[in-house]
């Protein structure tokens, strides 16, 4: 059920209490003098508000503000077909404005619309792509590392917290020894030459070797 505008339901309103109005005194003049109003032919329908001419209706109104001017349009009305065509569309606008509600604003019907935007064919549209930044690797730390030169072997200690033994890499090179295990990477240098990597430890983040001396 469409929902009637508040304003267009005091238009109606408005209107409706002009046209009783207008009733009321033409009755009055009607009982002062009698068939000068109405006319016998005029067609008159039954409605909320009393009776209301249909085909006079623009002659009663006019006849009511201005006296004698009813009395001449319906003179036009009988020798001029034309000017009685005019009356006849006046007083089906004024019937139909009494009917839907008497308002200068235009009725506006919302509704929606399920058609396509384009009848043409659609475009293939190309795979958007998405640039993904990888998160940089943290900087490079250097470990806690002690050297400890004994007699027959080399021992090296080294902190390396949060790396496990998979990510660990050792190895000799030269006279040096080189750690790699994730964000940790240091290069120490051995008292003396070494032989070989005699043996390796780590547990909870400690790493320790045992390295021969040449």
């Amino acid at each position: 059920m469409k929902k009637v505008p508040k304003d267009k339901d005091e238009s109606k309103e408005q209107y409706e209490e002009r046209i009783k109005q207008l009733e009321k005194r033409i009755e009055d003049l009607e009982k002062k003098e009698p068939g000068k109003l109405r006319d016998p032919g005029i067609q008159v329908e039954k409605g909320s508000g009393g009776d209301i001419c249909v085909e006079g209706l623009v002659d009663g109104i006019v006849g009511q503000f201005i006296p004698g001017l009813g009395g001449i349009i319906k003179a036009l009305e009988k020798s001029s077909p034309e000017f009685r065509n005019r009356i006849a569309d006046t007083d089906a606008e004024i019937k139909h404005r009494i009917d839907v509600g008497w308002s200068s604003k235009p009725v506006v019907d919302y509704h929606v619309s399920t058609r396509p935007l384009s009848s043409g064919p659609r475009r293939k549209t190309s795979p958007r792509e998405v640039n993904v930044r990888m998160p940089e690797k943290g900087p490079v730390r250097e470990p806690i590392v002690d050297v400890l030169d004994g007699k027959d072997y080399i021992t090296v200690i080294a902190e390396l917290p949060g790396i496990t033994e998979e990510d660990l890499i050792v190895q000799l090179n030269g006279e040096s020894l080189e750690i790699n295990a994730g964000k940790f990477n240091k290069t120490v240098t051995l008292p003396c030459a070494p032989k070989s990597i005699m043996e390796k430890t780590y547990k909870n983040g400690i790493l320790q070797l045992k390295i021969e001396r040449s």
